[in-house]
């Protein structure tokens, strides 16, 4: 993150800078609530958070039936997350 949001916002290209429309006092703000959150999410090779979510029908609607991911520990798991809006 540190090349993307570089500390010092001088070192953005200015045509970057430029389509942020920030000012350095709120460029630094954000930067500083990305970095915090980033802080809190699992690195690769972590184990994953625990979740439940409803599982859907192929004609996305609810079946009732639940999947909580700590029930899968042990097996594979591939999730795919999307939106149907």
């Amino acid at each position: 993150m540190s090349d993307f949001l570089p500390e010092d916002p001088a070192e953005l290209p200015p045509d970057r800078w430029a389509r942020m429309g920030l000012s350095v006092s709120e460029y630094k703000e954000v930067r500083a609530r990305k970095l915090a959150h980033e802080a809190r999410a699992p690195a690769v090779g972590d184990m994953a958070p625990d979740f439940v979510v409803e599982r859907l029908y192929v004609d996305r609607k609810r079946t009732g039936d639940m999947f909580q991911l700590s029930q899968t520990r042990g097996a594979p798991v591939a999730l795919i997350f999307g939106s149907y809006t």
